[in-house]
């Protein structure tokens, strides 16, 4: 390694003794005639020539060298090529012929400290700037000289540094000199492990360009930039190209259409509390704790293995904002150590093989050059990536049970094992209904749940919305939440979505404590989003573009919007096209479609643009780049709110009755034409029907009983396939599937009826929830939804409910449960045959299954808690990790069932056959087991305290490790 020390020996000699600075304001010709330097001058006039570019900045970085690090960024040289110029001056002078190995070392050492440099110029604290003073660079630059010198490097090792240089000796060896500087003046561990993790991940891109500008002079490497170097180098700036134009900008992109002034999420945001989940989703016990930190904790561990993160939150915690905010994050306090990427879940179009497959596909990817017919990305050992998956809730993929989502996520946690990236995902719990079980399984996870602000955070933010609108604003909005009932105060004015509305309207003189004087729970939610569209629609009303147009009045302006929603709803994507959206207004005698026709006979851009005009609100906004032509809500939540209030107006149409009250204006046609209109996309979320039912109760017109039974009707007929076998001519699916084809929406005819039959049910089963959920004297029987029909009935069909189950799975195994599963409380199942059927976490609370036969079904992770399931036969179901308790189990038949971990606490399982039951781990405390039969069971480790045992068989059950009741003996 002579080349080393020889190359930082000149560097400290003999290169100090040339007049660098004569020469940069003089040039050469000007000190040739001064005697021994001139003559030296003059010798080495050629190879001052080659650093001609750096002459006014060679001084200062020979005086860096002398220097502690800091200097590096503050100097702001372009260190890597004045240093490999004197490498090509010094190689020249010696005559030296440098082996492969020792030009590797110095032009590693070069860009190791390049990389040095660029991490240094990072955002740092003052204590830190001052810890990193008292290191200096030749100090550093000897001892990694040491280091190397007493570990001579292979070519094979040499080799690696140049194709993965994290993972090689080389990077070890600078790595171990770099971490113990930091260790002596003593930096913080995890930020000392950090920095050096920066600094050695930024060598490469560096290492390569040093290698293009050694180019020929340095001929042992030239090899090396022939074979691949170039298409490196383009690599990493394709990267930085990345980082500049999409992750850079994504916190000061403007929050919906704040312009005077202007706000943007980096002048509201408040990092948020998140509470640690275990793998069921149960909190682990552990306090909040901040969400950068929890998530910088992952990417700083030393382990091995790092975790998948993986957030969950309800809609408008402010999941997508943390992604934006933490991607800059990343780039800025992680850079070179992990490069974020920022993928939206509901433009993931195709599931492939596996991710890496999936990803290069993405659309959200498809511009991007690093990745764009790179099929190896991921798989380059020099560059760790953050792959940010935002929405996992919004991945809808035909075809696919659960709608790809257990699929997907099987591929996210495979790729993480396997893999040096790091991945987190985000998205709302409820779309884990159907897959929890996965999620248990999964041990590579870390799960955490956004929690709501607490009064600190909230003052945060207020304190920023201060700066931007006055002290008096602030404290007026402050008097006006404490004014506010406790839902509104305590709880809704915790969300940053809803706390940003509500501060939004209270600017505008739009609210008064008043409005919120009744409403509890998702009820005043809804006001806040009824006045917000109020006061949007008004400010559109006053907009003189919307009034020459022709559209002034509020509730034709409404009708856009509501039908843009259920155009986005449909699309299964964040987006809807703007075809569609006129699609909906031909033939109708709103003034819209009257503008959209004298539209068409100019052009069709004139034509966009006047929806264009209607749309662009406070809650859309017209897509973008590829996206031209749609129309796009800003926050989910929007879309869905507005789509029930479709809804609501529909569900009001379908019952109202013509001027004598004796027919529904709607005939059965129109009502079953509307139905497959719009319900036949791919299912109601919980989310839709919450903020549906909840209008309903406010309406003057809303009729339940006549309601219930125009669907119930339906419901049976679908249930014969009348709809999807009647001729052409007379075809609902049909004419739907059609509809949705012109508009380029994905969805076949099957696909159309099931899901219009499905959402029918869901409809029912929901008027059934709520009728079951009132007081007796409240309670209509006309209300009370058999999907198998009466048992006394003449439509009772003890099989119905299992035929549609397998119908709706033609499309994918776990559709029915993926669309229905969450819906499905106090549903009424009694005697119906479900043998070997998949219900695995479907919420079936409070339901009544008596009778019923589910041998061999698969219930793991469902929940049955407050269930009736007396009688019922559940022999060899798969009831591991369900939730029983309260359950009433008496004289159930649960021969072979696999009850592991299951939660049976409280449960009847009185005279219930349990024998061969498999409930290890189960949670058996205070259940009445009295008269039960659980010969042979496994009851190892079971929790059995407070349970009841009077008259059980236990003969042969295996009782290790499990807790029995006090007193207990066998």
């Amino acid at each position: 390694m002579g080349l080393l020390q020889g190359f930082w020996n000149f560097l400290s000699t003999d290169v100090r003794d040339f007049p660098w600075g004569e020469v940069a304001q003089q040039g050469i010709e000007a000190v040739k005639t001064t005697s021994e330097v001139g003559k030296a001058i003059k010798e080495q006039a050629p190879h001052i020539k080659q650093l001609k570019p750096h002459l006014k900045q060679i001084e200062p970085f020979l005086e860096t060298i002398n220097s502690p690090i800091t200097q590096l960024a503050v100097s702001g040289l372009p260190f890597l090529s004045i240093g490999i110029s004197f490498v090509k001056i010094y190689l020249s002078l010696s005559k030296e012929e440098p082996s492969f190995e020792s030009s590797v070392v110095l032009v590693s050492q070069l860009a190791y400290l390049q990389s040095l440099e660029e991490v240094i110029k990072g955002n740092h604290d003052e204590e830190t700037q001052k810890k990193l003073e008292k290191i200096w660079l030749q100090k550093l630059v000897k001892r990694q000289l040491n280091k190397i010198t007493a570990q001579e490097l292979s070519q094979s090792e040499a080799k690696a540094a140049t194709s993965r240089f994290p993972e090689s000796s080389l990077a070890q060896q600078f790595n171990s000199v770099l971490q113990e500087q930091l260790d002596q003046i003593e930096l913080d561990s995890t930020l000392s492990q950090r920095f050096v993790n920066q600094v050695c991940w930024g060598t490469h891109q560096f290492l390569h360009q040093a290698i293009a500008e050694a180019g020929d002079e340095v001929s042992v490497l030239a090899d090396v930039y022939r074979t691949g170097g170039k298409a490196i180098q383009d690599r990493y700036d394709s990267i930085n190209t990345y980082l500049q134009e999409h992750i850079q900008p994504l916190p000061h992109e403007q929050v919906f259409d704040e312009t005077e002034p202007r706000i943007t999420f980096l002048d509201l945001y408040v990092s948020l509390d998140v509470q640690p989940l275990d793998q069921s989703g149960d909190p682990t016990g552990q306090q909040p704790i901040n969400i950068h930190k929890w998530a910088k904790n992952i990417l700083d561990s030393n382990d091995e293995q790092r975790k998948l993160m993986f957030i969950e939150g309800e809609a408008g915690r402010g999941k997508s904002v943390f992604c934006r905010m933490f991607a800059d994050l990343v780039r800025q306090d992680y850079q070179f150590s992990f490069v974020p990427i920022l993928i939206r879940l509901r433009r993931l179009q195709v599931l492939k093989n596996n991710l890496t497959e999936t990803l290069e596909d993405s659309p959200e990817l498809e511009q991007v050059r690093f990745i764009r017919g790179n099929n190896a990305w991921l798989a380059d050992p020099n560059t760790r990536f953050l792959i940010i998956l935002d929405g996992f809730d919004e991945l809808l993929l035909e075809g696919r049970d659960s709608g790809g989502l257990k699929e997907f996520l099987q591929q996210v946690a495979a790729f993480q094992n396997e893999s040096n990236h790091q991945c987190l995902i985000t998205g709302r719990p409820l779309a884990l209904q159907g897959i929890a079980q996965l999620i248990t399984q999964t041990k590579n996870l870390q799960r955490v749940k956004i929690q709501p602000m607490n009064d600190h955070l909230r003052s945060d933010w207020l304190g920023k919305w201060r700066r931007k609108f006055g002290n008096q604003e602030v404290t007026e909005f402050e008097n006006f939440l404490a004014a506010c009932p406790e839902e509104i105060h305590n709880n809704l004015a915790r969300e940053p979505l809803v706390l940003y509305l509500l501060a939004r309207l209270h600017r505008e003189g739009r609210l008064q404590s008043a409005m919120f004087a009744k409403a509890e729970g998702i009820a005043a939610k809804l006001c806040i989003y009824r006045e917000s569209i109020k006061w949007v629609l008004e400010k559109q009303r006053d907009d003189e573009n919307i009034r020459l147009a022709g559209v002034e009045d509020l509730e034709d302006l409404h009708d856009v919007l509501k039908e843009a929603a259920l155009c986005v709803v449909q699309s299964g994507n964040e987006t809807a096209k703007l075809s569609m959206v006129k699609q909906r207004f031909k033939n109708t005698s709103n003034p819209v479609a009257e503008i959209l026709k004298q539209a068409e006979d100019t052009t069709k851009t004139s034509e966009d643009k006047v929806l264009n005009n209607l749309l662009t609100t406070f809650y859309i906004k017209p897509g973008e780049g590829d996206k031209r032509g749609s129309v796009e809500f800003a926050h989910k939540s929007f879309g869905e709110f507005l789509f029930a209030e479709r809804l609501q107006s529909a569900i009001e149409d379908w019952t109202r009755l013509d001027h004598r009250g004796r027919r529904f204006v709607l005939d059965d046609r129109q009502f079953h034409e509307q139905l497959y209109d719009l319900l036949g996309y791919g299912g109601l979320s919980v989310e839709i029907v919450d903020y549906l039912m909840e209008l309903l109760k406010t309406s003057n017109q809303y009729q339940p009983i006549p309601l219930f039974q125009r669907l119930h009707e339906f419901y049976l007929n679908w249930c014969e396939g009348e709809f999807i076998d009647s001729s052409p001519a007379e075809n609902l699916p049909q004419k739907k599937f059609l509809q949705l084809q012109s508009v380029n929406i994905n969805s076949g005819l099957r696909q159309v009826d099931v899901f219009t039959g499905l959402n029918v049910l869901i409809l029912l089963l929901r008027l059934h929830s709520d009728n079951q959920q009132k007081p007796k004297s409240e309670a209509c029987d006309e209300l009370i939804f058999y999907p198998c029909g009466k048992r006394e009935s003449t439509d009772f069909k003890t099989h119905r409910f299992l035929q549609i189950l397998q119908y709706s799975d033609c499309l994918g195994p776990g559709t029915f449960t993926r669309l229905i599963g969450s819906h499905s409380r106090y549903a009424n199942l009694s005697d119906t045959y479900l043998s070997g059927t998949y219900l695995s976490n479907a919420n079936l609370s409070s339901a009544n299954l008596d009778g019923a036969n589910l041998d061999g079904a698969y219930l793991d992770g469902t929940n049955l808690s407050g269930a009736n399931l007396s009688g019922a036969y559940f022999d060899g179901a798969y009831l591991d990790g369900a939730n029983l308790s309260n359950a009433n189990l008496s004289n159930a038949y649960l021969s072979g069932a696999y009850l592991d971990v299951a939660n049976l606490s409280g449960a009847n399982l009185s005279g219930a056959n349990l024998s061969g039951a498999n409930l290890s781990g189960a949670n058996l405390s205070g259940a009445n087991l009295s008269g039960a039969y659980l010969s042979g069971a496994y009851l190892d480790g079971a929790n059995l305290s407070g349970a009841y045992l009077d008259g059980a068989n236990l003969s042969g059950a295996n009782l290790s490790g499990a807790i029995m009741p006090q007193g207990f003996t066998s």
